[in-house]
């Protein structure tokens, strides 16, 4: 079975490839034999993240999707109940999901390891006053969209922010932050800016719906 996998430092700053599964999990072996050598030794080096892949039929029956997630009865009062993507998230540690928004509602199911999320709201602007901002969009706090970045993908490394190339990022508010482990689910709204690192090896499962 082939999968797509990402090389990089997060899902949108290196090469998309395809390779077969089997090659993915002896590589995800390796990685976790060489964390139990050295804990540091894949911090500053590119790894490769399984991500955005569709559920595999062969699992889907392990991810129990919510009633109100794909039930459009309306009697959940949760979204309309229209189901989009059930992915699959799964990678060393270190694996990083940029700080971005999805246009849906999503449920973030951790299975394996652990994950730390930091959640900004989608209108955060509460460190600035009126005369903080230019009418620009440029100088949005996120600068979504800056440097080639989808429109709905951050241009800043918030945890090691370059305040001279991205001086609004300054303004960003307090983001809520919440470490995951295996059994735990989060929704995230809609339009809510997150970003998401592995603290370890990690197996994660998303669900969109509207």
């Amino acid at each position: 079975m082939d999968v797509d996998v990402e090389i990089g430092k997060g899902y949108n700053s290196g090469q998309r490839v395809t390779m077969r599964f089997g090659e993915y999990l002896d590589y995800l072996a390796l990685c976790v034999e060489n964390d139990t050598i050295d804990s540091s030794r894949t911090d500053e080096v590119d790894v490769a993240y399984l991500a955005q892949n569709e559920l595999f039929p062969q699992v889907q029956s392990d991810v129990p999707i919510p009633a109100f997630c794909c039930e459009p009865s309306g009697s959940y009062d949760v979204g309309e109940g229209k189901l989009y993507h059930t992915m699959l998230w799964m990678g060393p540690r270190n694996t990083v999901s940029p700080l971005h928004f999805d246009p849906l509602d999503n449920l973030l199911i951790q299975l394996v390891g652990w994950k730390r999320i930091l959640l900004f709201p989608p209108n955060g602007n509460s460190k600035a006053s009126e005369e903080d901002h230019c009418e620009s969009d440029d100088n949005l706090w996120h600068y979504a969209g800056v440097n080639g970045n989808q429109y709905n993908t951050s241009a800043v490394d918030i945890e090691n922010p370059n305040y001279d190339t991205h001086p609004n990022f300054k303004l960003a508010p307090v983001p809520f932050e919440c470490t995951m482990g295996p059994g735990d689910v989060l929704y995230i709204p809609s339009k809510w800016w997150h970003h998401v690192r592995s603290l370890e090896f990690s197996v994660s499962a998303n669900i969109w719906w509207r």
